[in-house]
C-alpha cells in the first residue's frame, strides 16, 4: 500500500511539473500574442485610417518604452516586493484595453490615456515573463522562446480573420490567460516567476556580448517596426505574420533537434540578404515588394527567438537582475520601434510620390545595417583561441572561464557551493585547500567533489577542465 501511495505521488508531481510548463507555454505565447496584436490589430479596430495607425502605434512604442524605463529603475525595489507592483500594473493595463475596445469615449485625451495605460500595463507583464524564461532550464530556454513565438503569432494571425467583436474578445482573452498563468506561477512555483532581488548597481555590470545582443534586438525592433507601417499600408501584414510563424516553427522543431541553424551560422548571410530586402522593397513592386517584407519579418522572428535567448543565459550565468538587465534593452528596442514605424511610414508615402527617393533613404539604412552587423558580429563571436585555457591568467579570459563554469553548472544542475568548488578545482585547486577557501570540513569538500564529477560524468581533473573547455557560450558553435 505504501508503494502504491508513493507511485501515486510521484505521478501527482509529474503532472503538476507538466502543468506548470503548459502554463508557462500558454502564458508566454499570450503575451507574444497580446504585442504582435497591440501592433497589428488595435489600430485597425479602433483607428480610421493609416495616420491614425500610425499615431496609435507610436503612442504604444513610446508607453511601453516607458514603463520598461521605470522597471530598470525601479527593479530592486519591485523585486524585493515580490513583483506585486508588476502584477498590478498589468491588471490596470488589461482594464484599459477592455475599455479601449468595448467602451466608446468621447474624449480624446481620455481615449489617450487608456492607450497609454494599456500599453505601458502590457509592458510590465513582458518583463514579468522574461523572469520566468530565466527560471527555466539551460536546454529548454531557446525551445520554449521559439515555441511560445510561434504560438504568439498563429495567434496574432487569427485575430486578423476574426469578425470585429470576435477579434476584440480574442484579443481580451489573450491577456486574460497570459496575465492569469503569470499570476498562478507567482502563486504555486514563485522560485520560477519570481526573479532574485539583485541590486542594480550589480546588474550594469555587462558583458560586450550582451550589449551586442542588445544592439541588434534593437535594429530588429526597427526592422519590426518598418514591416508593420510598410505591410499594413500594402496589405501584406497577413503574409508577414506567416512568413514569421513559419520561420518560428522551424526554429522550434530545429530546437528539439540537433540545432542545425544557430546565430553564428547565420550571421554571415543574413546582413547581405537583409541590404538587398532593403534596397528592393521599394525598387520594385508588388511580389518582389511583398517577398521582401516577408523575409525582414522572419528575420525579426527568428532574431528575437535568439536575442531572448541570448539575453536569458548571460542574466543567469552572469548572476544579473532579469528585470532591470532585460527592461533596460527593451527601452532601447521600443525605441528603435517608434523610429522603425515612423521610417516605414515615411518611406511607403515617398514611394507613393515618386520611387527613387525612398530607394535612396533605405539603401543609406542598409548600409549603416553592414556597420552594425559587422561590429556586432566581431564582439559576439570571437576568433577561436582567445579563450586558450593556458592563458587564464589573463583577467577578461578569467572572466570567461568563470562564465564556462557557471554554464556547465547551469547545464548539470549543480548547486551554487557546488559551483563555487568547481571553479576551485578547475583552478587546480585540492580539497584541502577548499576546505580553507569555502570554510568547510574535509569530508564535506571531497563529498562536493564526488557529487560534481557524479552529475558531470567525469572521472578526472583532466576530464572536468576538457568538459569545461568544450561548454559553449550563447554564440559560439
Amino acid at each position: 500500500m505504501a508503494a502504491i501511495e508513493s507511485k501515486g505521488a510521484a505521478g501527482l508531481g509529474a503532472l503538476k511539473l507538466g502543468m506548470d510548463a503548459l502554463a508557462g507555454f500558454v502564458g508566454f505565447g499570450c503575451v507574444i500574442a497580446s504585442v504582435l496584436g497591440l501592433y497589428v490589430t488595435v489600430p485597425g479596430l479602433v483607428a480610421a485610417d493609416g495616420a491614425d495607425w500610425l499615431w496609435m502605434r507610436l503612442v504604444y512604442a513610446a508607453s511601453m518604452a516607458v514603463g520598461f524605463l521605470i522597471v530598470r529603475f525601479c527593479a530592486y525595489a519591485i523585486a524585493k516586493r515580490k513583483c506585486t507592483v508588476l502584477l498590478a500594473g498589468s491588471l490596470v493595463g488589461f482594464a484599459a484595453m477592455v475599455g479601449v475596445l468595448f467602451v466608446p469615449a468621447d474624449s480624446q485625451l481620455v481615449r489617450l490615456c487608456f492607450h497609454c495605460v494599456m500599453a505601458l500595463g502590457l509592458s510590465l507583464l513582458v518583463v514579468q515573463w522574461f523572469s520566468y524564461i530565466c527560471s527555466q532550464p539551460y536546454r529548454m530556454v531557446l525551445m520554449l522562446v521559439a515555441a511560445g513565438i510561434a504560438a504568439g503569432i498563429a495567434g496574432c494571425l487569427i485575430e486578423g480573420y476574426l469578425v470585429e467583436v470576435a477579434a476584440r474578445t480574442m484579443l481580451v482573452v489573450m491577456w486574460a490567460v497570459s496575465l492569469g498563468c503569470m499570476a498562478a506561477l507567482v502563486r504555486f512555483r514563485p522560485d520560477d516567476a519570481l526573479p532574485p532581488v539583485i541590486g542594480n548597481r550589480e546588474s550594469d555590470k555587462r558583458s560586450k556580448i550582451l550589449w551586442t545582443s542588445t544592439i541588434m534586438l534593437s535594429f530588429s525592433s526597427f526592422e519590426f517596426g518598418l514591416v508593420v507601417s510598410v505591410a499594413s499600408e500594402a496589405g501584406a501584414a497577413a503574409l508577414c505574420l506567416g512568413a514569421a510563424f513559419c520561420a518560428a516553427v522551424l526554429l522550434a522543431i530545429d530546437c528539439m533537434n540537433k540545432r542545425v541553424v544557430t546565430e553564428r551560422g547565420m550571421s554571415p548571410i543574413t546582413p547581405p540578404l537583409t541590404m538587398l530586402s532593403f534596397v528592393v522593397m521599394f525598387l520594385f513592386d508588388d511580389i518582389v515588394q511583398m517577398m521582401a517584407l516577408c523575409f525582414l519579418a522572419a528575420l525579426f522572428s527568428i532574431y528575437t527567438v535568439f536575442g531572448w535567448a541570448a539575453m536569458a543565459e548571460h542574466t543567469r550565468i552572469s548572476r544579473l537582475s532579469p528585470l532591470h538587465t532585460f527592461s533596460k534593452a527593451r527601452f532601447y528596442d521600443y525605441i528603435a520601434m517608434a523610429l522603425g514605424l515612423a521610417f516605414g511610414f515615411a518611406v511607403f508615402s515617398m514611394a507613393q510620390h515618386g520611387g527613387l527617393l525612398a530607394v535612396q533613404v533605405s539603401a543609406v539604412v542598409a548600409i549603416a545595417y553592414s556597420f552594425l552587423a559587422a561590429f556586432c558580429h566581431k564582439a559576439r563571436f570571437p576568433e577561436a583561441g582567445v579563450e586558450d585555457v593556458g592563458h587564464v591568467s589573463l583577467p577578461e579570459t578569467k572572466g570567461l572561464w568563470k562564465k564556462r563554469c557557471r554554464a556547465v553548472c547551469e547545464q548539470h544542475g549543480l548547486s551554487e557551493r557546488q559551483y563555487e568548488v568547481l571553479v576551485l578545482v578547475a583552478q587546480g585547486r585540492n580539497a584541502k585547500y577548499i576546505e580553507q577557501a569555502l570554510t568547510i570540513s574535509l569530508s564535506t569538500a571531497q563529498t562536493h567533489i564526488r557529487n560534481i564529477y557524479r552529475k558531470t560524468g567525469v572521472h578526472s581533473r583532466q576530464e572536468l577542465l576538457n568538459l569545461i573547455e568544450d561548454t559553449k557560450l550563447y554564440g559560439e558553435d
